[in-house]
């Protein structure tokens, strides 16, 4: 099996992670909760993806263009 989807997928959405975004996909959520490091503070209606700084918003272009999930 591939998991190259799931990494992309996943590591796209490690960027908004680690920026506070709490996830409403429940798989996001509980995948992201088991990390040490995931602090969930901003819910998506609030978050502001000004936040981004030009090497995470390079990162999620080019993610999204690969993430097939």
């Amino acid at each position: 099996m591939n998991d190259s989807p799931r990494i992309i997928y996943l590591a796209k959405n490690e960027i908004y992670a680690r920026h506070g975004y709490i996830f409403s996909d429940s798989d996001l959520n509980n995948y992201f909760m088991s990390q040490l490091w995931y602090i969930p503070e901003i819910a998506p209606a609030d978050f502001d993806d000004s936040v981004f700084n030009e090497y995470e918003k390079a990162n999620l272009q080019l993610l999204s263009q690969l993430d097939k999930h």
